[in-house]
């Protein structure tokens, strides 16, 4: 059997080497600009009289708690003062998590792009409304069954899971075969009405690309709603060999890349729509010799890609199948067969925000409006689900903008201020405050942090949530140091324009990390 593709990886890098989505850029702005910042002030020094530069600042605060906070804003200043980002709109603030008093601040209101910081949001709205302990379930259920027979449909229904894999629903067909079952005389009927029939998130039609970071939501979904496509060079003259994984008749493979003994590999691969099936299509050429070239591209039809993958482990055990693969909600008086639990949402978060994962965020979204708003589940249902729960924070309705649970594309707009009362509220409130610290990224550790901050004072200190778009560069979380209670910051950068500035900007945003955690350390 093969094993489960990994988690599609939103818009962040990988800390471990991995088949990278591809690259995007955004597209013009629909949305509403923020206000514009403040401008900050500057010095004109006459060019016959040069301004002196100022002192250097000493490598660690010392003196009265003034000094010392003082020390930190000159601190920051100066990081901030990179001469790439000065046409870029930055907002920061940093505040004592217990009573918070702020320690530092600048355009701490201005409403900007926090990209996928806003999974911050979606998160703790999913922790504080659901509960940790909030597991997702799928079954399967039939018409009627007696002797080893399946009379009429065999029905796969789900409820949003967002962890649902191959080797899940493998269990449930060996649930199924455990109990006697040889044949199916009716349909793989899927039922995926604990959602409404959008699968395409808000703000994603911006973009039309078939990267797994775009995968479609629904209620019934399979290996994050994305497939791995793996081509294999043959002799000379020949097409690749070109597998799919899962294994599935849902899929529809177009081979037209060739196999050369001279030249280089410059493979095309792609999915699309097309007839209730996605295609997989292959282009260009891969040189003999060359190693597997590994691509993961997004499906278009979540319920019938679970449902034509189920119906070949059912193959695959023996159990035969009359009927084709259609859609169609549970009867009343259906029998259940078998079930699948999901791990506890306060597991499936560190999934969502280590590795920054867009189809989990925007599942958790349609679950909280199925969940608070009543079935089937919608965006809008789940953005006013968070809106409430923002609102019993102290985050009042119409100051700030949530379209969608990922911040994927030009979106969502909150404030440093708005994020930083968000990572207070949630580490002072014990329910399921641990969910949550524990589903950010380590510094020098895990997820998309795992490659930033190692060795230095910030490493393993810093908990935080990155967030990169093109032009926008952003990180929001914790920082610690032994016995003292953690700072909660907010970093949000816009219009972080070119090569540059983006290196500078990540750059940046680590040397405040490492510079809160100094401070603290000095108290």
């Amino acid at each position: 059997m093969l094993a489960a593709a990994a988690p599609a990886l939103a818009d962040e890098p990988p800390a471990k080497p991995s088949v990278a989505p591809a690259a995007f850029r955004e597209q013009e702005t629909k949305l509403p600009a923020p206000p514009p910042l403040a401008p900050e002030p500057t010095t004109i020094a006459s060019p016959r009289e040069p301004a002196p530069a100022p002192p250097p600042l000493p490598a660690e605060p010392s003196g009265s708690p003034a000094d010392r906070q003082r020390w930190l804003a000159a601190k920051i200043d100066e990081i901030l003062a990179r001469p790439s980002l000065a046409n870029a709109k930055v907002g920061v603030l940093v505040a004592e998590v217990d009573g918070g008093r702020t320690l530092y601040a600048r355009n701490e209101r201005a409403l900007l792009n926090p990209a996928s910081n806003a999974k911050l949001v979606t998160t703790a709205a999913a922790l504080g409304l659901l509960g940790p302990e909030y597991r997702f379930k799928t079954g399967l259920w039939v018409d009627s069954y007696k002797s080893g027979e399946v009379n009429g449909n065999l029905y796969l229904k789900g409820s949003g899971d967002p962890a649902f894999v191959i080797e899940d629903l493998w269990k449930l067909v060996a649930d199924l075969a455990s109990q006697g079952v040889k044949r199916v005389t009716g349909a793989i009927a899927v039922d995926d009405t604990f959602f409404d029939e959008v699968r395409i998130g808000p703000a994603f039609e911006q973009k039309d690309e078939d990267a797994p970071f775009r995968a479609p939501a629904g209620a019934v979904s399979l290996n994050y709603n994305a497939c791995t496509v793996h081509v294999l060079p043959t002799r000379d003259g020949q097409p690749p060999r070109v597998l799919v994984e899962p294994a599935s008749p849902y899929f529809t493979i177009v081979d037209e890349a060739q196999t050369v003994a001279h030249g280089k590999t410059d493979l095309a691969i792609a999915s699309r729509e097309i007839e209730g099936h996605t295609e997989i299509a292959v282009r260009g050429t891969i040189r003999v010799g060359a190693p597997e070239q590994i691509a993961r591209r997004r499906i278009a039809h979540p319920d019938l890609y679970a449902g034509y993958t189920l119906r070949e482990l059912l193959r695959g055990r023996g159990i035969k199948v009359a009927g084709e693969v259609v859609r169609a909600a549970v009867p009343a008086g259906a029998r259940q067969m078998a079930s699948h639990l999901s791990p506890p949402l306060g597991v499936i978060v560190r999934d969502v925000n280590k590795t920054s994962n867009n189809f989990m965020a925007e599942q958790l979204l349609k679950t909280l409006g199925a969940e608070q708003g009543g079935r089937p589940g919608t965006w809008q249902k789940g953005v006013e689900a968070v809106g409430r729960f923002l609102d019993g924070i102290g985050i009042p309705a119409g100051k700030y903008k949530l379209v969608n649970g990922s911040g994927l594309y030009d979106a969502d707009r909150f404030s440093p201020a708005q994020i930083v009362e968000l990572l207070r509220a949630v580490y002072h409130d014990f329910r399921f405050a641990a969910d949550f610290v524990g589903s950010l990224a380590t510094a020098g550790e895990d997820g998309t942090m795992g490659h930033r901050m190692s060795g230095g004072p910030a490493e393993r200190y810093v908990r935080a949530k990155t967030g990169t778009l093109d032009g926008v560069s952003c990180l929001s979380g914790y920082a610690g140091a032994p016995g003292r209670l953690p700072l909660a910051f907010s970093i949000l950068m816009n219009d972080v324009a070119g090569d540059t500035a983006r290196a500078d900007a990540r750059a940046a945003q680590d040397a405040i990390a490492a510079t809160l955690v100094t401070f603290l350390e000095a108290k």
